[in-house]
């Protein structure tokens, strides 16, 4: 019985770690991600600190819809996109207009290599299978 509760205490704790190390990974990738915009974009440091301020001004909106166990998943989908429009309207109010035009196109890049790697896994699956 020691072993069991032994085994069940180390796996929660593991899982507390995992979690908390995902949540420093997502933190690290979005400081990331501000300063390759911050090259691209040719932001200035208000501009870079307006948007961390932006993200952080957010995140508690986007924690609590995703933790809304109330609304049916069409409709937090619905609320997640509104989300995301309130943020893109409130960062092309800090860039210019050339660095919003630039931030499309990024996001349009970023796109297509989503597309491109969803591609890719299905045709690896389609491989494993036999069916190509």
């Amino acid at each position: 019985m020691q072993k069991l509760t032994l085994i069940i205490g180390l796996l929660v704790a593991a899982n507390i770690l995992f979690a908390q190390g995902k949540r420093e990974q997502i933190r690290e990738k979005a400081e990331v991600k501000i300063e390759e915009y911050k090259e691209r974009l040719n932001l200035s440091d208000k501009q870079v600190n307006d948007l961390k301020d932006l993200r952080e001004e957010m995140k508690p909106e986007f924690e609590a819809l995703k933790k809304d166990e109330s609304k049916s998943r069409s409709d937090k989908m619905r609320m997640h996109a509104d989300l995301i429009d309130k943020r893109e309207a409130k960062v092309e109010e800090i860039l210019t207009d050339d660095q919003f035009a630039e931030l499309q196109i990024i996001k349009k890049e970023v796109k297509q290599k989503r597309t491109d790697v969803r591609e890719k896994r299905k045709e690896r699956k389609k491989d494993r299978r036999g069916d190509g």
